[in-house]
């Protein structure tokens, strides 16, 4: 009996092991593209949660969406609200839809979408919400300009370079870390 409980043990820390290992290797590898898997800090998403002024039925986009760190607590916020998650690998749409499973209350609201955000029509979104590179929020300034009036850009770390169209306020947060809020006027 011992011996069985030992290699069912034995069997569960290999299978943790390779796959910690598995997604240690998975972000080294997307640091080949031009916005890598990294993901927010929840500190951060608390703040950049408070700081988008979201208003029921107001539609919210996450660019980028990763394993859901933003869409699903912005989903216990606002419980009134389309929260759309955008990312275009499997994996992490698939950690995310796993996580889904365990908030069956939100689950209905949240719509994970296999697609590139650089192909995206975001315009109807009222918030946007994203961990982006410098590189990725320039190519994204076109289609930010397309936004509507009153709609709002979150983006952590990083600001966009090209502001013009938006009311900019930057919050800091500490000596390494900003959100940046950008008010579509």
């Amino acid at each position: 009996m011992i011996i069985i409980v030992l290699i069912i043990l034995q069997y569960i820390f290999f299978t943790a092991i390779i796959g910690i290992l598995g997604y240690l290797a998975f972000i080294l590898i997307s640091f080949r593209n031009v916005v890598p898997y990294v993901p927010s800090p929840r500190r951060i998403i608390r703040q950049m949660l408070e700081i988008a002024e979201v208003k029921d039925n107001e539609r919210i986009v996450d660019l980028g969406s990763g394993t859901g760190r933003i869409i699903i607590p912005a989903a216990k916020k606002y419980r009134n609200n389309l929260i759309i998650g955008i990312d275009k690998s499997f994996f992490l749409r698939l950690i995310t839809k796993f996580r889904l499973l365990f908030h069956p209350f939100i689950n209905k609201r949240i719509q994970v979408l296999n697609q590139d955000f650089f192909n995206a029509d975001i315009s109807s979104y009222d918030v946007i919400f994203c961990f982006l590179t410098p590189e990725a929020l320039r190519q994204l300034t076109p289609k930010f300009k397309l936004l509507k009036q009153e709609s709002r850009i979150i983006s952590y770390m990083f600001p966009l370079e090209d502001s013009q169209g938006f009311r900019e306020v930057i919050q800091h947060i500490s000596a390494k870390d900003s959100i940046y809020y950008y008010l579509k006027i």
